[in-house]
């Protein structure tokens, strides 16, 4: 995104409405205005019953085609008719390669069964076998508007944004950098979107109209004067909690570098380091091996450091900088201690007191109330099994000295759904206790659903104890609270952000109080956002506000003052369409705005 600040608007959409391009709001109503190098295609004069000259009807689909019936203050437009359990309706209108596009259109849904996509085709960079979709949203049955980045969809206008049975305008506007979408409906800017995978898109060549869904026949959608060309105008002006720099290369590689989980901020004779830590294999538990880099600079230029790394083979670790200026790493492996009935696990772990020059390895023990069920089958440590639990992101850590570990797994008698538990410390790491945050077999029955996992937690301004926590791929971020340091626990309940209160959906969520007192969450999937609790609370969420698209939703944040940040991702995981290639690794620096501030994009 080139340093320029953008939103993520699962949160986000109602928040601000603005008028933009000449457009008025209101359905039916909008204004067009002058665009002497577009040309819209009305259909009028092409015969009813074709397909427009210079479209086709892919194979296997029914064709889209003109028709009389109806049209936008005219007489015919383009009917996109499913009729049929085995196909989709569909057209696709190619033409020359451009960088961004001008995609807009009037659109009468006059009923939806599946849904409405509408789709930029085009060529991703060093992918072959283009064209293909590189922005892809979806108009829903209940008028909201979705956008696929190919592993799941995300909602980015409420529902009713498109009504049922009447005309409204729709416009897709993709600037030149080609590495966002905006979306207004009948003139108003409704929501932001990325592209389809982690490559930077090459080029748009042309559009599609499709119908949503085969196994269910009723979608029947008119469409009339569509314009397509090149991007017009600026994208819109919104108020922004952050500020967001250019990335910065941490690592690059042929081979996985990715998902990067941990850093911290580090004196060396007296200056400030910044160390980062990557996997560096791919996503899988008998796999291993990670990377440490270094900055001198702040976070503007990155150095291997794999001299000074205290884990090398473990899949991953975390680090966290203790109060007295000591650095203590933890494995993200747990492993099953023989004949302790599967009710302690041993966590590589090590301390380092010179800023991580060097570390003094050791292993810790972590104790559970009932016994473990192994969290895999596989192992990366042949002939030792894992444990019941991994352990993710950094502790908190209280006065007194107590840490308290993000784990999730199972015990023996939980079924497939994680469970999500703290283990707390008072001795540095050498012994842990296990505590249960949160667990339930049936909150969802979305097939995304996996249990609470990969909860963040933090000590937080009301002296409180939050935790943040996954569900799924695309599913909504829970939060629990304790009022006890950590002996129990809330039940569960969704993050609600915004001033519409929409659910906030991603994974391996990030928690950092901030000096001026600001609470800030750093989720992914898709892409990375983050948002932040004004109070330092956790109770109340602004908008989340998308930092990056092409990645693989796995990062991390460090502060490094009281209104500065580090965000960490990646270009892609091994699981990503496509593979990344290169893999890497990045940084970008962040600003965050005073409590009741914005900037403005």
């Amino acid at each position: 995104m080139h340093g320029k600040p953008a939103r993520r608007l699962m949160a986000v959409a109602g928040l601000v409405t603005l008028l933009v391009s000449g457009f008025a709001s209101g359905a039916g109503a909008a204004a067009r205005p002058a665009r002497p190098h577009l040309t819209a295609r009305t259909f009028e004069s092409d015969p009813a019953g074709s397909v427009p000259p210079g479209c086709t009807t892919p194979s296997g689909a029914l064709p889209a085609t003109v028709t009389n019936a109806r049209g936008y203050r005219s007489r015919q437009s383009l009917l996109v008719n499913d009729e049929s359990t085995t196909a989709v309706a569909e057209i696709q209108c190619p033409a020359p390669a451009q960088t961004g596009a001008e995609f807009d259109f009037e659109i009468y849904p006059a009923q939806l069964r599946n849904g409405f996509l509408l789709t930029l085709l085009g060529n991703l960079s060093t992918y072959p076998g283009g064209p293909r979709p590189v922005f892809h949203l979806e108009v829903t049955p209940s008028g909201s508007i979705t956008w696929y980045d190919n592993a799941g969809w995300t909602q980015i206008a409420p529902a009713g944004t498109v009504p049922m049975a009447a005309w409204s305008h729709l416009r897709l506007q993709v600037p030149t950098d080609q590495q966002e979408a905006y979306t207004y409906v009948n003139g108003r800017y409704v929501g932001q979107s990325g592209p389809w995978g982690v490559r930077a898109v090459a080029d748009i060549t042309g559009y599609d109209f499709s119908s949503a869904g085969t196994a269910t026949a009723g979608d029947e959608v008119y469409v009339d004067n569509v314009v397509y060309g090149a991007p017009v105008g600026r994208a819109p002006v919104v108020p922004e909690q952050f500020r967001v720099g250019a990335p910065v290369t941490v690592a690059q590689s042929d081979t996985p570098v990715q998902m990067p989980n941990t850093a911290v901020a580090v004196r060396v004779d007296g200056r400030r380091q910044i160390l980062a830590d990557y996997p560096a294999h791919t996503d899988a538990t008998d796999t291993s091996g990670n990377i440490m880099s270094v900055s001198t600079d702040g976070g503007r230029t990155w150095n291997e450091a794999q001299n000074r790394n205290p884990l090398p083979t473990a899949p991953s670790f975390d680090m966290t900088r203790l109060a007295n200026g000591d650095i203590l790493a933890v494995d993200y492996h747990t492993y099953m201690v023989p004949d302790s009935g599967d009710l302690q696990a041993e966590i590589p772990e090590a301390i380092s007191h010179d800023g991580g020059m060097t570390w003094t390895n050791f292993m810790g023990v972590e104790t559970t109330p009932q016994p473990m069920r192994n969290i895999s089958s596989t192992t990366d440590w042949p002939g030792h099994p894992v444990g019941g639990f991994v352990l993710v992101h950094t502790a908190a850590e209280d006065r007194d000295g107590t840490l308290y570990q993000s784990g999730y797994g199972f015990y023996a008698a939980d079924g497939s759904k994680y469970r999500q538990v703290i283990l707390k410390s008072t001795d540095q790491g050498r012994t842990w206790s296990t505590i249960t945050v949160a667990v339930n077999q049936t909150l969802s029955s979305s097939p995304g659903y996996q249990g609470f996992c990969e909860g963040a937690i933090a000590r937080v301004a009301d002296g409180s104890l939050l935790i943040v926590m996954r569900t799924g791929s695309y599913q909504p971020m829970y939060t629990s609270r304790s009022t006890d340091n950590g002996l129990t626990w809330s039940t569960p309940k969704p993050l609600l952000a915004g001033r519409d209160q929409q659910p906030v959906v991603g994974v391996y969520p990030s928690l950092t109080l901030m000096g001026n007192g600001q609470l800030v969450l750093f989720v992914g999937r898709p892409g990375q956002a983050m948002l932040t609790s004004p109070d330092g609370s956790g109770r109340m969420w602004t908008a989340p506000q998308e930092i990056d698209y092409a990645n693989s939703g796995n990062g991390v944040t460090l502060a490094l003052d009281s209104s500065h940040l580090l965000a960490f991702g990646d270009r892609g995981a091994n699981w990503s369409f496509p593979t990344p290639e290169p893999y890497s690794v990045w940084a970008r620096a962040i600003t965050v705005a005073a409590p009741g501030r914005w900037f403005r994009s």
